[in-house]
């Protein structure tokens, strides 16, 4: 089977924003509504967007109905989790009740990262559609937009072969993304990619795949997990992009394993793994232990603090298509194509 790329996205049409996990947070829901209007979109919000409790906007039997009414509304043409969250998990059981409506409807392209990549990874490895891994909602609450931010709808606006293409950014927030109303990036720190093989220059390809790993390794051992069989489609191999939210380096290095152990790597050309704030070294055991012990072995390049994850600003990835990394003493280029 070949990647199932959506139709492009064109100014106009109708983003559909649903709380997939948790609900939008109220002092940036509007913002965020009100500069995607400014970019020329159409904005409609199901109805458990601005309600919830307990950590989930719902149960995950109404978190799938949603998302799946905007799946299957002509008048949408875009569908963006409103924020990331802890159980988007519990919408796999429900969701894949509606295989066929997932298979037989039209893709639509689908946003979010953090918790919302596991929704993201389900979809693309269980029915080829591509998929994007760029900030929720909640993101686009920036008094200044930035060009991060904007990435994603450029992408979705690309038609099938066509190629787009990023470079690392100069500066990151050394600030964690706290919610706060008219949010800014603070761009203090100064952007290095780093590789753990120490090579100065090397390119990279393959399929691009990968999202949040305290997220995307909970299917492990699932119906829901169909990645071996997905991976297996693309002789020229896959591209893993990773980031780490919250794992301490003792589970960074227990997922890692898990998802090895599980048939995750064959055939991987690389791993991308973004900036942290969960690299506490344990006694002697370091954040960079953890990766190279599980993935040393694989004998491909590693590169790790790309702009990818909690840490703003961050490039846009997307799911099944087919990326060149060009990496090049601590600053890439990262050209990705629909084909």
């Amino acid at each position: 089977m070949k990647i199932k790329y959506p139709n492009v996205i064109k100014k106009g049409d109708t983003i559909g924003i649903t709380a997939v996990s948790s609900k939008a947070m109220p002092q940036r829901l509007d913002l965020a509504e009100e500069n995607l209007r400014k970019m020329g979109y159409r904005v409609r919000e199901t109805s458990n967007v601005r309600t919830g409790e307990k950590l989930v906007s719902s149960t995950g039997e109404i978190r799938t109905k949603e998302f799946m009414e905007l799946w299957e509304d002509k008048n949408i043409t875009y569908i963006m989790a409103a924020r990331g969250g802890e159980f988007l998990m519990e919408m796999l059981t429900s969701l894949n009740k509606e295989r066929r409506s997932l298979k037989k409807i039209a893709p639509k392209w689908v946003q979010g990262y953090s918790d919302t990549s596991l929704l993201l990874f389900y979809l693309t490895t269980n029915y080829n559609i591509a998929t994007i891994h760029a900030e929720n909602l909640s993101g686009y609450a920036l008094k200044e937009m930035h060009c991060s931010v904007i990435n994603s709808l450029n992408m979705a606006g690309l038609e099938k072969g066509e190629k787009y293409s990023q470079k690392s950014f100069d500066k990151y927030s050394k600030k964690y993304d706290t919610g706060e109303y008219n949010l800014v990036y603070e761009l203090t720190e100064k952007v290095k990619y780093k590789t753990i093989n120490g090579k100065r220059r090397f390119k990279l390809e393959g399929r691009m795949l990968g999202g949040c790993i305290g997220v995307i390794n909970k299917i492990i051992g699932t119906k829901y997990d169909n990645t071996k069989k997905y991976i297996k489609q693309f002789k020229e191999g896959t591209l893993w992009y990773l980031e780490n939210c919250e794992l301490s380096v003792l589970d960074l290095y227990r997922a890692l394993w898990q998802m090895k152990e599980a048939g995750w790597f064959e055939n991987t050309k690389g791993f991308l793994f973004g900036r942290t704030m969960s690299n506490k070294a344990v006694e002697d055991f370091t954040y960079l232990d953890a990766i190279s012990k599980a993935l040393g072995s694989y004998n491909v390049p590693i590169v790790y603090d790309i702009d990818l994850g909690h840490v703003p600003p961050q490039l846009t990835f997307v799911n099944g298509s087919y990326g060149v990394f060009e990496y090049d003493r601590g600053r890439a280029l990262l050209k990705q194509t629909y084909k």
